[in-house]
């Protein structure tokens, strides 16, 4: 009997020696495509996209509270103690002085005067998405929102790193320091922006940066929708206009060489323009005039004046203004060449043209 051999054809075999490799399948072994992981390593990142700054904001926030949970315990122990010691008030008459007292209870490392606030402080502070507010403008209690204390800002660094500008109230009163108004440190003798992140960002107000008994405004004061300043330029400096004069550009008369040698308008535009401010117009200062003088039922003109009207005193004081008979600069020249002043009395308010000579007015600067 001849044996019939079926041959099976195999898909695997090897072009030598014409032997069938054997099979395996315990071997196999898979893996991925490189789309698979180029797909897998896209999702990871769209998911860390989304998350991890909503983790550091979430760590951010944990971080500031906590800082400024420890800076309000540290103040509130130190005005204690201040207080128990009897110099948290009646002791100082300017926020400098103040400063003398508050180092002993507070490790204070740096302190910086109002006019040079950014070298303790954040060149610039995020009041809100659309304003900044620069740090050296807070020179006075008036950009903490307290024009009644008539006191300086001061900048400080204490150990932490913490940084502060301060305002101090001299005319504040003991307050308990486990009352109220006592744990949120002495708000009525103080107050404070407190940045727990030092000058690192993103100095923005609610973050970083706490408001303690204060309103950021670098507005000194304001009457009705003016930013004017808080104290008259008195007496007003003269400068040389005369042509060829690197001040020549602050008096633009059409006869820009009558006194120019001594000219205390012109001296008195450079200053308000040295503070990015500049003189009122003749009817703003009428404004000022109807307001001082309660003269809304009859507002004052541009160029007029009044005779037999009496002052308010407490507005007067309210705007700091002198109603013994000064005359205020205005920004305007009438006909002769000559500056335009008005003149607050104590029974008149007027207007006169006097030459830019003249040394005996005062200033006031608007925004």
């Amino acid at each position: 009997m001849i044996e019939k051999i079926t041959k099976r054809k195999s898909a695997f075999t090897l072009a030598e020696g014409g032997r069938r490799p054997h099979l395996n399948l315990g071997q196999c072994r898979t893996a991925f495509t490189l789309a698979e992981v180029l797909i897998t390593l896209s999702v990871i990142g769209i998911v860390a996209a989304l998350t991890i700054p909503s983790m550091i904001e979430n760590h951010n926030n944990k971080a500031w509270s906590t800082a400024k949970d420890l800076w309000n315990k540290k103040l509130v122990e130190a005005t204690r103690q201040m207080n128990i010691d009897g110099v948290m008030t009646g002791v100082a008459n300017s926020t400098e002085d103040y400063m003398n007292y508050f180092k002993k209870y507070v490790k204070v490392i740096k302190t910086c005067e109002n006019d040079k606030l950014s070298n303790c402080y954040a060149p610039k502070i995020v009041q809100t998405a659309e304003e900044d507010v620069e740090v050296d403008k807070l020179k006075t209690s008036n950009n903490l929102g307290h024009r009644d204390w008539n006191t300086n800002t001061m900048g400080f660094v204490i150990a932490d790193g913490t940084t502060v500008v301060m305002a101090y109230n001299p005319n504040c009163s003991s307050v308990d320091p486990f009352s109220a108004e006592g744990q949120s440190g002495q708000v009525g003798c103080m107050s404070m922006l407190i940045d727990v992140n030092g000058k690192k960002g993103p100095n923005r107000v609610g973050d970083d940066i706490e408001l303690k008994n204060a309103t950021i405004s670098t507005c000194d004061m304001k009457f009705q929708d003016k930013c004017i300043a808080a104290s008259d330029i008195y007496p007003t400096t003269a400068i040389n206009t005369c042509e060829g004069s690197a001040d020549s550009e602050w008096d633009d008369r059409d006869q820009g060489t009558v006194y120019c040698s001594t000219n205390h308008w012109a001296g008195a535009k450079k200053a308000c323009a040295d503070n990015e401010m500049r003189l009122p117009t003749m009817q703003e200062l009428a404004d000022v005039a109807t307001y001082i003088y309660k003269q809304e039922d009859n507002p004052i003109g541009r160029f007029e004046g009044r005779d037999n009207i009496t002052p308010d005193p407490e507005r007067a004081a309210e705007l700091n203004w002198s109603t013994n008979g000064w005359g205020y600069w205005s920004s305007e020249t009438d006909l002769s060449n000559f500056a335009l002043v008005r003149e607050f009395g104590s029974s008149s308010f007027g207007n006169v043209s006097s030459g830019v000579i003249g040394s005996g007015y005062r200033a006031r600067c608007f925004k």
